[in-house]
């Protein structure tokens, strides 16, 4: 099974290229996720999660450009 590296909170929605958005994951699990938004789980694979968490929620409060992630906040989470 070929892996590649997937951006845990993607680069569209200004995820950093910093290690701890990072991981390894199979090609065709990174092609389902895209840009999608991490669930929390995702974030827990991080190599420091709060730190991502932070990040993700930081950035949430502008709200996301990607189409699929319109009105969502942390973990894809709806926002009101």
């Amino acid at each position: 099974m070929k892996k590649e590296i997937d951006h845990i909170f993607p680069i569209v929605e200004e995820g950093s290229n910093e290690s701890y958005n990072k991981r390894a994951i199979p090609r065709s699990a990174n092609r389902r996720k895209g840009a999608k938004m991490p669930t929390m789980a995702d974030v827990l694979d991080s190599s420091n999660p709060i730190k991502l968490a932070v990040d993700i929620d930081r950035k949430s409060l502008k709200g996301f450009k990607h189409p699929q992630n319109k009105n969502r906040g942390f973990g894809g989470l709806p926002r009101k």
